[in-house]
């Protein structure tokens, strides 16, 4: 057999294509890792089953008086992949057949850092991946084969890693390495088409200073507004060189790694009617298998945050259509009792009782659960996600469980979860090469073939420049000094970045008319973006040292003067902006949204009918349902700060008449905090927990002080209460209702300070007061009602009537009457329910925020709904 030794799969396509030329059999194309593969099935070996990777987590976690032992309990993914590094880095310089040896007496931290990493490579025993099947030959090389295998280098061989030059070293003593130096020389080597020419001149003299400055032409360097900006240019360049002439496998492109070019090429391309040739295959799916599984395990050790088990539940592995999951993720976000509606499934039946019933706090009982849900999974309709897998992925739960066993079991739930990563899977399949197509490479990669045009993208600073290898705990560095001590081949970082330079100067070789080089100046969030390094020894060929200005060479691609380059002025046409109009709706339409489904009236609340006074377009969003989904992780916001503190006021009324304590206060929000934001209970949340904690305390205990001195008993809290205002049906929850003889004070709770709630009742725009102190004389004729606010912040009480001052709290009253607190907003919503009847849903205007926080009051209302958002007009009047 004939085996061509290629560096890439390019290379090889290249190579393959020039032997289908001239018909030639039996020959076999390949990199360095298919040649193993080879190796392996002549000489009939076994891969090993050792799972490299996993070895290495279970070795380094048992290696307690290594130097990462204690960063490996901090953050064991990221140690063992520091360790990885390091250690495949260790073993690509060392020989095949001998282990490498610990440094004698370390005499500094490299050293012992050394000697551990060694120690770790003798505990594994093998080498990573298909690296073992270089050990498993070197061991039978001299064993019996099927048959010769007669390999012809197409690469350097200083290019190879060590133990990969005694690879074929071996085969050089069997005398089968190029035995027929001639044989295949018709696979021709790229050879420019002018040694001399500016491009090959620029080429020999680029990272070598001692050579003089020179004229150069044929090379751009073009400045973009953003990565997109690039591939424009560059595809309208394209076009051009094959309107003119220029063959499309004459044009090659090379992207920088880790963007998006490759997919905006391509759908550039297919616009501009050209193909793109060696693309890499986008990535197949989302594993979500792992994902249910890390989601499962998390609900368990978080259980008062409901996102890993919506997160679950909305999970497309489920039995239930995504519609049903999306609304089974909500009411658990909620709280709410999970069904599945009209006549469901016994999976799902089955699934929704596994996931409402946790298991037990032991790793038995984990499993069982996990294992169950699984096993109830639709795992076979999606592709690349079978039962297979799944079994694998469980059976690595198993593995991890056991080997966290002797931790606390929250603990080691958690490592579990750590060591169970979720992201997109690759797919596996193969760069696709096209005939007459544009190749597109990836920075780094050799271009084995000549072009006329040469195109690189993403020219900025981190790119197409010198970078060290990953070398783990052990910088690159202090490998130079390593490699004296410990005998191996390790080239110094001066020999890599020498490697480097030539690959790079080699690819701008490949050049026959013209390089352009493209940059972004600016990324997707309009941050400055810098040229690439190696524009500083670019400028070195051309300017002299004495008026060096690298990015001079640089010119803007609007303004360039590049004979590719296209430009044309487009007049755009100014489109008027669409002129929103207010909603008619037919008033059956509506009164549908105000009533229930067995046809009675939905009553308005207070906060209904300030919403419906902001925004008539919101009012009736609300009402129909129609809301943001967006899920969010469960925080200490306004909102959360405000439930508690309310509960905790609504607690103390059962012990109003307690002596009163701090022991008290406690017991009484600790209570709050646990049925209504247990989440607050965490460690994260400490601080603010206690800040909460203080500012409600100060707020109960001068309103329980206030209490005591002005004999105010609370008579009730969350009374409801019902009526009629305005020809329409109201209730509302009142948060407390106070008595003090023939006299009633409605109090609501609010988290904030008065200055607000007093600028809305002297501009007439409250509404709240006026409802209660109403409904509430419609169910009492008897006694003085007053309503009002107590704000916590500022420990306030704000009421509509004049109430005696203390010295235990602030007792504020507006100056306007009774009347003239509510006027102007009663007077709007009786036109707002007057265009309810009429069918008219009044769209807001942009003034409209500032207009009500001129009166004291925050519009919610505008800013909640991203439909209000999007229908809010710009002219003014409407109002």
């Amino acid at each position: 057999m004939d085996f061509l030794l290629v560096p890439d799969a390019l290379t090889a396509s290249e190579t393959r294509y020039a032997l289908a030329q001239r018909n030639t059999m039996g020959t076999k194309v390949g990199s360095f890792s298919v040649l193993l593969e080879t190796l392996a099935e002549l000489w009939l070996i076994e891969p090993s089953e050792l799972d490299w990777n996993i070895a290495l987590q279970e070795q380094a976690l048992g290696m307690e008086n290594a130097f990462w032992a204690k960063s490996i309990r901090v953050d064991e993914p990221a140690t063992v992949a520091e360790l990885k590094a390091g250690i495949t880095f260790l073993l690509n310089h060392s020989p095949l057949g001998a282990r490498p040896e610990a440094v004698p007496s370390p005499a500094n931290r490299n050293q012992r850092y050394y000697n551990d990493l060694v120690a770790l490579v003798r505990r594994l025993e093998e080498r990573p991946d298909t690296d073992q099947l270089a050990e498993q030959w070197f061991k039978e090389h001299e064993e019996l084969c099927i048959e010769p295998i007669y390999v012809y280098p197409r690469l350097p061989e200083n290019y190879l890693y060590p133990w990969q030059r005694q690879v074929l070293e071996i085969l050089r003593t069997k005398g089968w390495v190029t035995p027929e130096p001639d044989k295949y020389s018709f696979v021709s080597s790229p050879t420019p088409e002018n040694g001399n020419s500016p491009i090959q001149q620029f080429a020999n003299t680029l990272f070598h200073s001692d050579k003089a400055p020179m004229e150069l032409e044929s090379l751009h360097w073009l400045t973009c507004r953003d990565h997109l900006q690039e591939v424009e240019a560059v595809t309208s360049m394209v076009q051009a060189a094959v309107e003119q002439g220029t063959k499309p496998e004459r044009i090659a492109i090379v992207v920088s790694k880790g963007g998006d070019y490759e997919l905006w090429l391509e759908k550039h391309f297919e616009y501009a009617g050209l193909i793109a040739s060696n693309l890499r295959p986008e990535s197949g799916f989302f594993d979500w298998q792992s994902s249910l599984i890390h989601d499962l395990l998390t609900s368990l050790v978080q259980p008062d945050i409901p996102m890993a088990m919506m997160s679950a539940i909305i999970n497309p592995l489920m039995p239930w259509a995504p519609g049903v999951g999306h609304k089974l993720a909500e009411r658990f976000g909620k709280g709410d009792d999970l069904t599945l509606g009209n006549e469901p499934g016994e999976q799902e039946k089955a699934m929704l009782r596994l996931l409402l019933t946790p298991p037990e706090p032991s790793s038995a009982a984990v499993l069982d659960w996990v294992k169950e849900i699984a096993e109830n999974t639709q795992g076979p309709k999606m592709k690349g996600l079978g039962k297979k897998r799944m079994r694998a992925l469980l059976d690595n739960t198993r593995r991890l469980m056991g080997l966290y066993s002797g931790q606390p079991f929250i603990e080691q739930i958690s490592n579990v979860i750590r060591q169970t990563p979720v992201a997109p899977l690759e797919t596996q399949e193969d760069r696709v090469r096209y005939l007459h197509a544009i190749n597109i490479i990836q920075e780094g990669e050799p271009l084995p073939f000549q072009v006329e045009e040469l195109f690189l993208l993403g020219f900025n600073q981190g790119h197409y420049a010198y970078q060290l290898e990953a070398t783990g705990p052990i910088a690159r560095e202090s490998w130079d000094q390593l490699a004296t001590v410990s005998g191996l081949a390790i080239p110094t970082v001066e020999e890599s970045q020498n490697r480097w330079e030539e690959e790079f100067s080699e690819l701008m070789r490949r050049a026959d008319r013209r390089v352009t080089f493209l940059r972004s100046l600016n990324d997707h969030q309009g941050g400055a973006l810098e040229p690439s390094e190696t524009l500083l020894d670019m400028a070195l060929c051309i300017q002299p040292l004495a008026t060096l200005d690298p990015e001079s060479l640089e010119q803007p691609v609007l303004k360039a003067e590049h004979p590719l380059l296209r430009k044309t002025t487009i007049q755009l046409e100014q489109l008027e902006s669409p002129k929103l109009n207010d909603l008619e709706l037919a008033p059956e339409l509506i009164q549908q949204a105000r009533v229930n489904q067995d046809g009675t009236p939905k009553p308005e609340s207070p906060s209904s009918l300030e919403t419906l006074m902001q925004s008539p377009l919101a009012w009736l969003l609300y009402r129909l349902g129609i809301k943001s989904r967006q899920w969010e992780p469960k925080t200490p916001d306004i909102s959360v700060q405000g439930i508690i503190a309310h509960k905790v006021f609504e607690l103390f009324q059962t012990h109003q008449k307690d002596v009163w304590s701090e022991v008290l206060f406690d017991r009484l929000f600790n209570q709050a905090v646990q049925e209504e934001a247990s989440f607050l209970d965490s460690p994260q949340w400490r601080l603010k927990r206690t800040r909460l904690r203080n500012r409600v305390y100060r707020a109960l205990n001068n309103f329980a002080a206030w209490c005591q001195q002005e004999n105010w008993t609370i008579s009730g809290v969350e009374l409801k209460l019902q009526g009629q205002l305005w020809n329409t049906p109201l209730k509302g929850y009142v948060d407390a209702v106070l008595t003090n003889g023939n006299q009633t004070l409605i109090v609501d709770y609010k988290s904030s300070k008065q200055g607000s709630r007093l600028k809305r009742l002297e501009k007439g725009y409250e509404l709240q007061t006026l409802i209660y102190r109403e409904l509430f004389q419609q169910r009492t004729k008897d006694g003085e009602v007053m309503s009002g606010y107590y704000t916590l912040n500022d420990t306030t009480l704000l009421t509509d009537k004049p109430l005696q001052p203390s010295d235990q709290l602030n007792v504020v009253q507006p100056e306007p009457d009774l009347t003239a607190q509510s006027a102007e907003a009663v007077g709007l919503v009786q036109e707002r329910l007057r265009d309810l009847n009429n069918g008219t849903i009044k769209l807001n205007e942009h003034t409209d925020e500032k207009f009500w926080k001129d009166r004291g009051i925050t519009a919610y209302a505008l800013t909640d709904n991203p439909v209000v958002s999007r229908f809010t007009r710009e002219e003014e009047g409407n109002s």
